[in-house]
């Protein structure tokens, strides 16, 4: 029974791709875009290099994938996809120092922000805002992630980048 059950979920799944609209092709798919590419990424105020990032589309364009390498050779990445159902942003980062955010947000404005919560190591919630601003007229995306550990009284810079395009 199984099996033919899972069959049938598959054909469903195979004429809903054929048949049907191609999935996220919704507009609202496309607001993330503006971070696609290869990226130098630099302090603001230093205008030293801090890193590197290499942002895609994947699976089908469902899916925009970051993959963050740092001067210190710390990598990182992150999953974006879009939720039609809740008309929210949902991103997901994991590192190899073993750390994972979930963050869930919008796009409005030229800015794309996100959101999260986590527990830290003294067991305290630790609240998360991150910002992704484009200057279309500079061709720039400014990254800027803030936390707080004292329910939003108080915010502290975790990271905070200017995103410009590498030079081929």
């Amino acid at each position: 029974m199984k099996a033919s059950w899972c069959t049938l979920c598959l054909t469903i799944v195979a004429a809903t791709f054929t048949y049907g609209q191609q999935p996220c092709s919704l507009p609202a798919y496309n607001q993330f875009d503006f971070w696609v590419g290869e990226w130098e990424v630099y302090h603001p105020q230093a205008d030293t290099l801090v890193g590197r990032n290499t942002i895609t589309r994947t699976m089908n364009g469902c899916v925009v994938e970051e993959h963050w390498l740092g001067q210190g050779g710390f990598e990182g990445k992150s999953f974006n996809t879009y939720d039609p159902r809740t008309e929210t942003w949902n991103q997901v980062w994991v590192d190899q120092g073993g750390a994972t955010y979930h963050f869930t947000g919008k796009y409005a404005d030229n800015v794309m922000r996100l959101e999260g919560k986590t527990i830290g190591q003294q067991g305290q919630e630790v609240w998360f805002v991150m910002s992704y601003t484009y200057d279309a007229s500079a061709g720039t995306v400014r990254q800027w992630w803030q936390a707080s550990r004292d329910d939003g009284a108080t915010w502290n810079t975790v990271f905070d980048g200017i995103y410009r395009k590498k030079k081929p």
